[in-house]
C-alpha cells in the first residue's frame, strides 16, 4: 500500500472524510483554542466566541485568518473545510479546546462547549431518509 494514494493535508480533513464515510452523527476537533471567535483572539481580547454556527458562508470563512499555532498546519481555516465536508454530509461539528479533555463528556452530554457547526438541514433529512445524495458521500481514498 502506498500513502503518496492518500494524500489528505491535515489531521482536519482525514477526520471530516471519516466521518462523512462512517455517516457519523458529530464530528468534534479538539484544538487549543476554544472554538471559532469573532476575530483572532490572541490579537483581539475583545473577540467573542461562536457557540453556534448555522452555515458555513464565506462570511464565516472570513473570520478563519491565517495558519493558527506552531503546533497545526492550517489552523481555523483547515477545520472550517472540515466542518463543510461534515455538515453538508449531514453531520454537526464541534470545535472545542482540548486542554481540559473533560470537554468531551460535556459536548456528548448536549452542554454547550466551543462552537458547534450545525448540520445542513437538507443533508439532515437526506440521511434520515438514507438517501444521501452521492456529491455529498463521495471520498477521494478509500478506507
Amino acid at each position: 500500500v502506498s500513502t503518496a494514494e492518500i494524500a489528505v493535508g491535515d489531521n482536519d480533513t482525514l477526520a471530516a472524510r471519516l466521518c462523512r464515510s462512517l455517516e457519523a452523527e458529530l464530528l468534534v476537533i479538539l484544538s487549543d483554542i476554544d472554538g471559532l471567535y469573532t476575530a483572532d483572539p490572541y490579537a483581539h481580547p475583545e473577540a467573542q466566541l461562536l457557540r453556534r454556527v448555522e452555515a458555513i458562508t464565506p462570511e464565516v470563512e472570513a473570520l478563519a485568518g491565517g495558519a493558527g499555532s506552531s503546533l497545526g498546519t492550517g489552523g481555523m481555516a483547515t477545520k472550517l473545510r472540515a466542518g463543510k465536508i461534515v455538515t453538508e454530509a449531514g453531520a454537526d461539528m464541534v470545535i472545542a479546546n482540548g486542554r481540559d479533555p473533560a470537554v468531551l463528556y460535556t459536548v456528548f452530554e448536549g452542554g454547550e462547549a466551543g462552537t458547534r457547526f450545525l448540520a445542513r438541514k437538507e443533508a439532515a433529512r437526506w440521511k434520515d431518509r438514507g438517501t444521501v445524495p452521492r456529491a455529498a458521500r463521495r471520498t477521494s481514498a478509500s478506507l
